[in-house]
């Protein structure tokens, strides 16, 4: 009787947990909800033909999973069929054809993505997905084009997945806290630096072993990953923001602020973001008061986060 009751209570729990993933208006299960339902979507189309084509009608699923869907929605690495077809860069990054290939893919923007959200706002996940995917594409494009020995093959190759973007979002989170563990079994703790760093130096290696083209997308999504949180560092456009409405505070008020107490509000300030920020990597976004999602809300809006 228990073992039955605890069969029901898990499969409730399981059904209910599956309703509130789908409803959460988090960005990173908005991302994963989209790959699965586009998946799902031509998985339909194809039974769907599939059968027409049993019962003797015209067609059948390979011609549109292979023709249609590649052709139109994955990206290729021909420059004159791109051109003509730009919007591919970012259908394809939500587009899976293989069953396996979207669950490993999504099984890493669940688990890259969760640490991700600890030290970004939540809509950042979007840009950095969408970017190293974009990025990812426009490798895969330039290897196959720059290198001779795919020379024979550039007119037929297209590549479609979510991986470019979900290692973006892996590569972000690991630059920006480079230090943060995770507890592996049998292994201990790793730091979230050197998990980055596998992944890389596998896709590396993997070039010469087939999908070529798959894995220097892997390799662009990484540097757009890279670049998103590394770039920031080496400009001053918040200084400069800063420095501007100082100015015109200075141009339109009788009583200008001092240079002390201009660097001891702007020290407040930082200071009050960086306290802010340590909260949620600590305990998460959700754990925010709404004044403080209000704060970091409108910080994102005046600085180049």
């Amino acid at each position: 009787m228990n073992s039955f009751q605890n069969r029901q209570d898990f499969k409730l729990d399981f059904k209910d947990r599956l309703k509130d993933f789908f409803r959460s208006q988090s960005p990173l299960n908005r991302l994963i909800v989209i790959n699965v339902v586009v998946y799902l979507l031509i998985l339909f189309v194809g039974v769907l033909l599939h059968l027409i084509r049993f019962l003797g009608g015209v067609g059948g699923s390979e011609f549109v999973l292979d023709t249609l869907i590649l052709d139109w929605f994955g990206v290729s690495a021909h420059f004159g069929l791109l051109m003509g077809r730009p919007w591919t860069l970012i259908t394809s990054i939500f587009l899976h054809l293989d069953f396996f290939h979207i669950l490993f893919n999504m099984i890493m923007l669940w688990f890259s993505g969760r640490i991700f959200l600890r030290f970004f706002f939540p809509r950042q996940i979007y840009v950095v997905y969408i970017v190293g995917g974009i990025l990812g594409n426009i490798f895969f494009v330039l290897s196959y084009n720059f290198f001779p020995v795919f020379e024979s093959i550039v007119s037929v190759s297209r590549a479609i997945g979510a991986s470019g973007g979900v290692l973006a979002v892996l590569i972000a989170a690991a630059v920006k806290a480079p230090n943060y563990s995770l507890q592996f079994p049998l292994i201990g703790r790793i730091a979230l630096k050197w998990i980055a760093l596998f992944f890389v130096i596998i896709d590396v290696i993997s070039i010469p072993n087939g999908n070529s083209g798959g894995h220097f997308a892997h390799l662009g999504g990484a540097i757009g990953g890279f670049l998103y949180v590394y770039l920031p560092r080496l400009n001053h456009f918040s200084d400069i923001k800063l420095a501007t409405k100082r100015k015109k505070q200075t141009k339109t008020s009788f009583r200008p602020k001092t240079d002390e107490q201009y660097n001891a509000e702007r020290a407040a300030y930082r200071e009050k973001v960086d306290a802010i920020l340590d909260k949620v990597a600590k305990s998460g976004y959700q754990s925010l008061k709404q004044e403080e999602k209000d704060f970091l809300f409108k910080t994102s809006n005046k600085q180049n986060w």
